[in-house]
């Protein structure tokens, strides 16, 4: 019996390429065609066909897709035309036309059906319109649900498929069965094209490399029942998500396959993964760098939580991220995102950027067996770019350095766009609006009117079987005189941006062109937050309100605290908080209502904590609630909520740790301890660390009180900080104790601590001991802080060979010390090879140049360090150009870094301005 409450779906609502790939799913679950895979890109000549599969008699069928409103006598006669006289893929001898339109003309058919007279070696007849297709997807839950949700899925489907669907309690599992996974919507790149060959596969044959054993070994644990993740490290264009679709064709077929459109629906869903899935989460910067550090957070921690948990065991996790975005995500200083940096550590496999000599040879001495799009790479690729080559990316480049004024403006404005935020798909009007800013006064008056148009048909131009730097988004077409409402920056080209045009910030016209015609709302808010760390506040303020006006109040929260930090006395950020949390900014309305609660306007911090804790259920909310309550006097129902937070994890315990050391601040101690006692029980290590150190420099026998309260808690963090706290007390004695009952706790890390408090105090002999007695025991990142200790004694020989010591273990944290020592001694070829080998080094060399007097030769180490893409490093040549009275000259590189995003770049260019004019 079916379902009359709907009688169908709005295919003409969905994005168009949404709806292609609705219909690849649809075709291979009712069509049995192996393989079936979507055809060609846009700009790829690939004859008006979508689809291709191969039936079980070998023959390939061919399926055209047309999201309109109507489709015409004059619209098949183009199809039917392109497909009968126009080159067929693998040879297709049978053409499905798929329509959104609700039902097909008489007309039309009847065309159709005479064309299929004339070609009787052809199959041609059939148009599948939006009545046919509810026809077939009334038995297609799965499909349902993934394109129109589950209560669509209830609502339109057959009973009896949706037996098959949901589980007793009526929810179902995410994703889609393996075997229906389709390489391009996983985001595998599309290859080159050869000498116009429509006979090739849809991938060229693949070239295992040593990556694929740790992937295979990945896999085989996820096959005996383990649930394991990696991530596949490498720069645009190396083969990661290529290695990844390979990887999982070793896993079973009655697996699913999950692919979370945002980290939204991951966190929404994550729960009903079954076992048996593969997670994929290509550009898992995505999903754990979304510009909400706490929301990263939480989806670490569940990401964490989904690999422990038994009941969906095994799950494999896919992901793959860019060297940028990983030092983001896995190197970011010590106290923060912990548990990103916890859920990625050990698990990355890195991808060569390049094919060895050695595969490059292997390649070209197996001609005949090899794929000749892979054959043409190895033979033409530049330094073993083979990957590269394969997605068109020299010839990409190549597009943008000869493109005339126009088409580079377009680009810029294009690379600009994304590099500082804004989404995949960039509007026609805001690239030709913001292009403008990037050309100058007489070029625009000397531009053709149809400027744009032929900017982008020359950008958008195939490049060796490809999409060209700048193409249609998918959906869209630069045919019949119409331009596309939406384009699409190569992954290759923006990745050079990304490393070439760091320094740049766009002009005015840029942001005002953003802030009328982006995309959406969070496209505005990332461009907000971008202009706020250029400096451009006033830009930020216009993209923040455009974004409210969308109902988008994250930019204005955003706003608010740039000004709370950077604003003068007479800013008020109140009133951006308070906007932001009227549109339903969770944190804007905490933000809100902290600050009522301070000025003790209670009823109206209740009535926002509630707004919080009510639409995002944000446990800070829930905390702070509790504290209104509790300083009315009503102590059971603020109990209640700080349980309710307790209970609801890592986060609420922590949320109740920083209540409890707010207590303290305003000096009501004892209901301090008590929460803090309550976040250490529910899981909280540091919560009594975190309460003693708020009073360590104001009250240190308090301080000395938590944390002996601690240890009878069983906090096997507090007697190490009970040592080191005693111990820069002069409580040595004291010190010892508790040292050797941390040791006893296995807490070794106390001794590299009090090493390093005695070393500062002169007392190398006691430090050194304790140094080798952290080594002996285990802690590697004791040996550092010995070598250290020689080098402030004065003994350089024996401090160096320390440093090549704890090089030579795996811990490059000595090779700074090594190049400045290296450098210092007059080393200086030794100390520049050492510092090739590691970016980050070249900083020390130039300080240990500058320090030998040869200025000049460091600045020169510095800017060609800044030109390969390490913009953080303006900071240091300013430091440098200030610290030899160069102040002009630090104040230009203080400004390139401001016009980068360099962290901390205003400040400190305040700071020299300020000191120059007093």
């Amino acid at each position: 019996m079916i379902d009359k409450k709907i009688d169908s779906l709005p295919f003409h609502e969905m994005p168009w390429d949404d709806f292609e790939r609705l219909v690849w799913e649809l075709v291979q679950a009712t069509e049995h065609l192996s393989p079936c895979h979507r055809y060609g890109t846009p700009g790829q000549a690939q004859g008006g066909i979508d689809i291709a599969g191969r039936a079980a008699d070998g023959r390939w069928h061919a399926f055209q897709v047309k999201q309109v409103a109507q489709f015409t006598e004059a619209s098949v006669r183009r199809a039917l035309d392109a497909f009968v006289h126009g080159p067929r893929p693998h040879g297709a001898t049978r053409l499905i036309i798929v329509t959104s339109c609700k039902g097909t003309r008489t007309q039309v058919r009847d065309l159709a059906h005479r064309y299929q007279a004339r070609h009787s070696d052809l199959t041609l007849g059939e148009i599948w319109d939006a009545e046919h297709l509810g026809r077939l997807l009334r038995s297609q839950p799965f499909i349902v649900a993934r394109y129109f949700g589950d209560e669509a899925a209830r609502r339109f489907c057959d009973n009896d498929a949706l037996g098959e669907f949901f589980s007793a309690e009526g929810s179902c599992n995410v994703g889609i069965p393996l075997i229906a996974a389709d390489p391009f919507s996983l985001e595998v790149h599309e290859a080159i094209a050869v000498d116009h060959a429509t006979h090739d596969s849809p991938l060229p044959v693949y070239f295992r490399r040593p990556l694929d054993d740790e992937l295979d070994t990945a896999v085989d644990q996820a096959l005996a029942g383990q649930s394991v993740m990696k991530v596949l490290l490498g720069d645009s264009s190396t083969g990661k998500t290529r290695a990844a679709w390979e990887a999982i064709q070793r896993v079973p077929r009655d697996w699913r396959l999950w692919h979370p459109t945002s980290y939204d629906d991951l966190l929404g869903s994550i729960d009903s993964v079954a076992p048996r899935t593969v997670l994929w989460l290509n550009e898992i910067n995505r999903y754990l760098l979304s510009g909400d550090p706490d929301r990263d957070e939480q989806v670490a921690v569940r990401l964490a939580g989904l690999l422990r948990s038994s009941r969906c065991t095994p799950v494999l996790v896919l992901g793959t991220t860019w060297h940028e975005h990983w030092s983001t995500m896995a190197m970011a200083p010590r106290n923060e995102r912990a548990q990103t940096k916890a859920l990625l550590a050990r698990c990355w496999v890195r991808v060569p950027e390049t094919f060895s000599e050695h595969e490059v040879s292997a390649l070209m001495a197996e001609s005949e067996q090899t794929d000749r799009r892979m054959l043409q790479a190895a033979r033409l690729a530049e330094s073993g770019h083979v990957i590269q080559y394969l997605a068109g990316g020299p010839a990409q480049l190549e597009r943008y350095e000869t493109g005339s004024p126009a088409a580079r403006a377009v680009l810029q404005a294009a690379m600009d766009a994304r590099r500082l935020g804004h989404g995949l798909d960039l509007p026609h009007a805001f690239l030709k609006a913001a292009a403008a800013s990037y050309l100058t006064s007489l070029q625009r008056d000397l531009a053709q009117p149809n400027w744009f148009r032929q900017a982008v048909e020359h950008l958008s131009a195939p490049c060796r079987g490809v999409r060209g730097p700048l193409a249609p988004a998918p959906g869209f077409s630069l045919t019949n005189m119409q331009e596309s409402s939406h384009y699409r920056l190569s992954d290759f080209v923006e990745l050079y941006a990304r490393r070439h045009r760091q320094l740049v910030c766009p002009g005015e016209e840029f942001w005002s062109a953003a802030a009328q015609y982006s995309a959406g709302a969070s496209d505005r808010v990332a461009l907000s937050r971008a202009a706020l760390d250029r400096g451009r506040a006033t830009d930020a303020e216009t993209l923040a309100l455009a974004a409210a006006e969308e109902g988008e109040g994250a930019a204005l929260y955003t706003l608010a605290r740039w000004i709370g930090e950077h604003g003068g006395d007479d800013e008020d950020p109140l009133p951006y908080y308070e906007l932001a949390a009227e549109l339903g900014n969770a944190e804007a309305q905490v933000a809100v209502a902290w600050r009522y609660e301070c000025e003790e306007g209670l009823d109206e911090a209740e009535l926002w904590y509630r707004k919080a804790a009510k639409s995002n259920g944000r446990v800070d909310a829930v905390v702070g609630l509790a504290s209104v309550l509790s300083r009315r006097g009503e102590d059971m129902a603020a109990a209640e909520l700080n349980d309710a937070a307790l209970k609801s994890g890592f986060f609420g315990a922590r949320a109740v740790e920083y209540q409890a050391r707010l207590l303290a601040d305003g000096d009501q101690h004892e209901r301090a301890l008590l929460l803090t006692t309550q976040s250490f029980k529910a899981g909280n290590t540091e919560a009594f660390t975190g309460l003693a150190w708020t009073y360590r420099y104001k009250d240190t026998p308090r301080a000395i009180d938590v944390f002996l309260h601690a240890i009878d808690a069983g906090d096997t963090n507090a007697p190490r900080e009970l040592a080191w706290v005693y111990e820069e007390e002069g409580e040595t004695a004291l010190a010892d104790h508790f040292c050797e009952v941390a040791v006893s706790l296995g807490e070794t890390n106390v001794l590299r601590g009090l090493g390093m408090i005695r070393r500062s105090q002169g007392d190398y002999r006691s430090a050194a001991g304790l140094f080798w007695r952290a080594y002996n025991l285990g802690l590697r990142y004791a040996l550092p802080e010995l070598a250290r200790l020689r080098e402030e004694e004065g003994n350089l020989k024996r401090a160096e060979r320390l440093y090549w010591r704890v090089l030579e273990e795996g811990d490059p944290s000595a090779a700074r010390d090594l190049v400045r020592i290296l450098e210092s001694s007059g080393r200086t070829r030794q100390a520049e090879d050492l510092a090739a080998s590691f970016t980050d080094l070249l900083e020390a060399l130039a300080q240990a140049r500058a320090a030998r007097g040869e200025r000049r030769a460091a600045e020169h180490i510095l800017a060609a360090a800044i030109g390969q893409g390490h913009p953080n490093l303006l900071l240091s040549l300013a430091g440098l150009r200030q610290q030899h009275g160069d102040i002009a000259g630090a104040e230009r590189a203080l400004r390139q870094a401001q016009d980068a995003g360099v962290y901390f770049a205003r400040e400190r260019l305040a700071k020299l301005l300020e000191r120059a004019s007093a």
